[in-house]
């Protein structure tokens, strides 16, 4: 005797059933990702777009830039670098706001800064390993955008990056921890980058706020999420904006830009 065919699901039933599976695995790896969902530079403010949509054709001196690095290679890297986190105290005098006791960051480079002889980077040395994959897909990133802001002939001149000071930085809701006010990193400082870290329990404010524009006065507010950076030219003021509850996490770089001349090789005597 031949079985009778298994009945067969309505058309419409089976796409619900399809879209529920799907439901499901994508609500189980969220649950297996132990990282917050941040907000990306694609997120920003109405006033920031039309600030950005105004100069569409004119030069800004900055640019944030969503995922320029792997999120999840962040991740992945994650656990290493919150483990060698140690903070040093340094005091800043190049803010709005006047002096200010710094004790945030853990560095892994530092040349020619204000705390110049007070950073001990042996206490930053594991940071370094950590991050220094991170730290080199970073200098690609920055020198990409820098070659597009300041052209120069590659048949005349080869440009490299010297990082001058390298650190991770961790806000928090705590006294002198939300934030760093309105600054600009430094007079011997060609540029610099901000990338932004995973956070395991997210937090509220933050981001990076930027004047740039028609006198340095209008104001770009990005939020920096996970694998975004933001990049600045030399003197751009700028601030972290105060984190309300949470945890956040950046990488930053400051940057010198060598451009020399290529010597051409002597033709030999005729």
């Amino acid at each position: 005797k031949m079985q009778a065919a298994a009945p067969r699901l309505p058309a419409a039933a089976a796409c619900v059933a399809l879209l529920a599976g799907l439901a499901c695995l994508s609500l189980l790896l969220r649950r297996r990702s132990r990282f917050a969902r941040l907000r990306s530079c694609s997120e920003v403010p109405l006033a920031t777009r039309a600030a950005l949509e105004r100069h569409r054709w004119l030069p800004l001196r900055h640019s944030a830039i969503e995922a320029a690095l792997d999120p999840r290679a962040l991740e992945a890297a994650f656990g290493s670098i919150a483990g060698a986190f140690s903070p040093q105290q340094v005091d800043y005098s190049n803010t709005a706001y006047g002096k200010d006791h710094w004790q945030l960051s853990c560095f892994m480079e530092y040349e020619g800064g204000v705390a110049l002889g007070k950073v001990d980077l042996r206490r930053g040395a594991l940071m370094r390993r950590a991050a220094e994959p991170t730290l080199a897909a970073c200098d690609a990133v920055f020198l990409r955008w820098y070659d597009s802001v300041h052209p120069y002939l590659r048949a005349k001149a080869s440009r490299s990056l010297v990082r001058l000071q390298s650190f991770v930085t961790r806000y928090r809701p705590h006294a002198d921890e939300t934030h760093l006010p309105r600054h600009i990193d430094g007079a011997g400082v060609d540029g610099s980058l901000v990338l932004g870290l995973p956070s395991e329990c997210g937090f509220g404010g933050g981001g990076l706020t930027v004047w740039d524009g028609e006198g340095d006065a209008e104001l770009f507010e990005y939020p920096v999420g996970c694998g975004d950076v933001c990049l600045l030219d030399s003197k751009v003021w700028h601030q972290s904006n105060p984190v309300t509850w949470g945890e956040r996490w950046v990488l930053v770089i400051f940057y010198r830009v060598l451009t020399e001349p290529r010597h051409r090789a002597a033709r030999p005597p005729a």
